[in-house]
């Protein structure tokens, strides 16, 4: 696989409590601000399952934080931590391709989840079965199939990302989350500039 092993020597000084607290850094702020636009849409639409976007969004907003749910899926999946940062790439790359894809906390779970497990499957030599990401994501394996089946759509079955966009979403990620740590209440809603998406 073109990129893999240059995207592998980028990884290698990251460790997941540092890829599980950029992404889910950036995700929080993002569901914040998405949660204040969709409130008013999702109760006119009301929820449930469909295809396309509307086959991520929960019925109700999980009790576990987006943070917590990555961390159980990197402690019982034992994904290589650079997964977490593809699949944020797949997040962002699902949002600029379907601009009515809202990340929002009825979504976010689900989305990380799927982008997560293709992620590994796609960059990680030993990736779990779809059945085991669904009892960890507390989903159904059927749910879960079609999740993926969406995912990949969303992205057109692109699901490489080079090393350099590796490397441009990590750096994104730990400015964002340095950010946040220098000065709690900024939240930087642009991208960092560039050919590149963020979310």
């Amino acid at each position: 696989m073109p990129g893999v092993g240059e995207m592998e020597a980028a990884a290698a000084e990251l460790n997941a409590q540092q890829a599980v607290g950029a992404v889910a850094n950036a995700l929080e702020k993002l569901v914040a601000r998405n949660d204040l636009v969709t409130a008013a849409t999702i109760a006119e639409e009301g929820g449930g399952k469909g295809r396309g976007v509307a086959a991520f969004r929960g019925l109700r907003r999980p009790a576990i934080s987006i943070e917590k749910y990555m961390e159980r899926i990197h402690s019982y999946s034992l994904c290589s931590p650079a997964c977490f940062v593809v699949a944020f790439v797949y997040v962002d790359r699902a949002v600029h391709r379907r601009p009515d894809l809202l990340v929002g906390s009825l979504n976010v779970h689900r989305l990380m989840l799927t982008s997560v497990m293709v992620a590994s499957k796609f960059f990680d030599v030993m990736a779990q079965s779809n059945a085991f990401y669904a009892k960890v994501g507390g989903v159904s394996n059927a749910e879960l199939n079609n999740l993926e089946i969406e995912l990949l759509c969303l992205l057109d079955f692109n699901v490489n990302v080079s090393s350099h966009e590796f490397e441009s979403y990590l750096s994104h990620l730990e400015k964002e989350m340095l950010a946040s740590k220098t000065h709690p209440n900024f939240a930087n809603h642009s991208g960092i500039g560039g050919q590149q998406n963020y979310v």
